[in-house]
Parts: C-alpha cells; structure tokens; sequence
C-alpha cells in the first residue's frame, strides 16, 4: 500500500468519526431534553395524586402526598439547575421557580396540617400552570 493511499485511507477514517461525533452531540440535547419532560411528567403525576388525595382522604394522607410531589418536584431542580435543556438555557427565573414552587409547597403543607382544604386547593392551583408550562416547553420534537 503506498504512502498517499495510507494517507487517504486514515483521512476517510477521522472524518466518519468526526460524523459520528457531529450526530452524537445533538442527540445528547434531545436526551436532556427527554430526560426533563419525563421528569416534568412523573411531577405532574405526583401532583395531580396530591390534588385527589386532597379531596378524597385525610390530612396525614394528604400530607405525604404534597410531601411526594415536593421531593418529585426538587428532584428537578437538583438534576436539571445547572445543566439545563435548551428551552430553559436563557431563562432567567428557571432557577428562582423552584425555590418559588418549594415556598409554595411549604405553605401548602401548613395550611393541611392546619385542616385547611381550601387554602391548600389555592395553594396548589398555580402550581399545576407551572407544571404545565414545562411540559409544553420540554416537549419532544418531532423527530
């Protein structure tokens, strides 16, 4: 084998693997992308068990119920704060919504152990536009 065809054969040899570097980047972002929607959604379904236990149980149910959504929904902001998908990269308030949401959880769980259904119904409501925001915003795109 001479030297250009050596040549020739170790260039073809770094440029498929400059590809495949090239289409493995992307496909990361789509993954965090992923990996936040699905996390968004298992919160969600956290919180929308916390709403029905809030209507159907008692206070120590509903209590731990909250309790599940909270650490669903801090799980979140532990995983995704600084290491955002790219919906999220120039969103100024991304990390101040979580701690906005956890003082909110706060007092939705005061307002329970005070047997306030009400105040935690009102408690809870803005929470479930919050959640729904990042979810439309996380959505997979069509690939």
């Amino acid at each position: 084998m001479s030297f250009a065809c050596a040549v020739r054969r170790q260039s073809l040899v770094v440029l498929a693997a400059l590809l495949v570097l090239a289409v493995a980047i992307p496909a990361r972002g789509d993954e965090l992308t992923d990996d936040f929607h699905a996390a968004v959604e298992q919160a969600a379904a956290e919180y929308r068990a916390a709403r029905v236990t809030l209507e159907t149980r008692g206070q120590a149910e509903t209590a731990a119920a909250v309790q599940r959504f909270r650490e669903a929904f801090q799980e979140i902001g532990e995983r995704f704060g600084k290491n955002r998908p790219a919906a999220f990269a120039d969103d100024e308030q991304f990390g101040n919504m979580f701690m906005l949401i956890d003082t909110r959880l706060v007092g939705v769980l005061l307002v329970i152990d005070m047997g306030n259904r009400d105040a935690a119904r009102d408690g809870l409501k803005p929470i479930e536009e919050t959640l729904s925001q990042l979810s439309a915003r996380s959505a997979p795109a069509e690939r």
